[in-house]
């Protein structure tokens, strides 16, 4: 009897026993599993506050960017208009000349044209596809003039602005396609004049201006034919720009 009971306890201290040794074991692996819980959670913290601060160091550069551009454009809309200041004292004596010297004739056309806008209109179209650049514009311009709350107006600034640019007289074409961007800026063709006055800032000289107008383009217009020239255009300023700079070098080099 004695001995039966000191084997049951032995038998129940070696159950005690082997349960602690489970316990232990579960509570180290437990013990593991919330370490590697904590540390995934550490990690994803730490790329969650890693992309807030990106995002939020891309909305400061984009800002920035923003800023940097509505400046540029301010000195841009200062140029157009001391441009137009100089072109409006320029045909003011242009059209003293003109009067001057204008015939029975002409007068009599002019008075004609007058009576019919769309007669004008499609004229001044004809010396367009005739590459009658000159007639062209002065055509277009003189519509602009005499029915300026003709449904066509949008339509004769653009195309008096295509006139100059064929013509290479970017400086006009740069006043024409700002006043139809300003006139109408939700105007179909309001893509392709503001692509255009960036080509003639280009073409006049002031390729910085021209450049800010072209990220304009792509800014404004995304994904459409305009910015894809914008871009490519963009792309062969900053080609010659290298090309030049390398020039450059090569040739300080052989004065060495």
């Amino acid at each position: 009897m004695s001995k039966d009971i000191t084997t049951l306890k032995e038998y129940s201290l070696s159950a005690v026993k082997e349960s602690q040794s489970s316990l232990v074991m579960q509570t180290s692996d437990l013990s593991k599993e919330l370490q590697t819980l904590k540390g995934r959670f550490d990690e994803n913290k730490y790329f969650m506050d890693k992309t807030i601060k990106d995002l939020l160091s891309e909305r400061e550069l984009q800002q920035a960017r923003i800023a940097k551009l509505e400046n540029e454009l301010k000195e841009v809309k200062t140029k157009i208009s001391d441009s137009l200041e100089k072109k409006e004292t320029a045909d003011s004596r242009d059209n003293s000349k003109e009067a001057s010297a204008t015939t029975a004739e002409t007068k009599e056309a002019k008075t004609a044209d007058i009576n019919d806008p769309l007669k004008l209109y499609d004229d001044a179209h004809i010396d367009f596809k005739e590459k009658k650049y000159a007639e062209a514009s002065r055509k277009f311009e003189q519509f602009a003039k005499d029915f300026p709350k003709h449904e066509l107006l949008p339509n004769a600034y653009f195309w008096a602005g295509e006139s100059y640019y064929a013509d290479k007289k970017y400086e006009d074409a740069i006043l024409s396609y700002d006043a139809f961007i300003k006139k109408s800026p939700k105007h179909e063709k309001a893509k392709g004049a503001m692509l255009k006055l960036a080509f003639s800032f280009v073409e006049f000289g002031d390729k910085k201006t021209g450049k800010v107008l072209l990220e304009k383009v792509i800014e404004k217009y995304p994904n459409s034919r305009e910015a894809e020239l914008a871009e490519k255009k963009i792309g062969e300023m900053l080609s010659k720009n290298n090309a030049g700079g390398s020039a450059s070098k090569t040739a300080k080099k052989k004065k060495k």
